[in-house]
């Protein structure tokens, strides 16, 4: 695990509306496949990032986006927002099926001793340099309680 604090994140981004699950994953595919088509996915940085607690919002109202890092501005024909700036503890796992789960079901050990912030979403981050090598990162929120690293723009 690594301290990184996000500032100025800004994505290009696609939204699903509805139960989290299998709709998550065909978005990123639909999202892959139009970075492709653009001649964008070689290079990317991909974001998946479930908006709502599933504990506390109904399945038929779950947001999930699928977004690319894009600079400031940048057009790239889809909407786009800013990431909450911040603190972020990295975890670079596996990104097999069996990896992703590990992690998930480990979330409360890992995360045990860090200032997790509960009002911000955590983000699943896919960056095609790493993904290549089978892995991805999950980018904890934490609270700015004192705590530094190197920033990522």
């Amino acid at each position: 695990m690594k301290i990184e604090v996000f500032h100025q994140v800004t994505i290009a981004y696609m939204r699903q509306v509805g139960p989290y699950g299998a709709e998550n994953k065909n978005l990123m595919e639909k999202m892959k496949a139009y970075l492709k088509e653009k001649g964008r996915l070689e290079n990317s940085v991909i974001l998946g990032i479930p908006l709502d607690d599933p504990f506390l919002m109904e399945p038929k109202r779950q947001r999930y986006e699928v977004g690319l890092v894009i600079k400031e501005n940048e057009e790239t024909g889809l909407p786009s927002r800013a990431i909450a700036d911040g603190p972020y503890a990295i975890f670079e796992v596996p990104h097999t099926v069996f990896g992703v789960t590990t992690f998930w079901n480990q979330f409360e050990t890992l995360t045990a001793s860090l200032p997790v912030a509960p009002t911000k979403p955590v983000i699943e981050r896919y960056d095609a340099k790493k993904v290549a090598n089978h892995r991805c990162e999950f980018c904890i929120p934490l609270q700015e309680v004192g705590i530094e690293g190197p920033k990522k723009n």
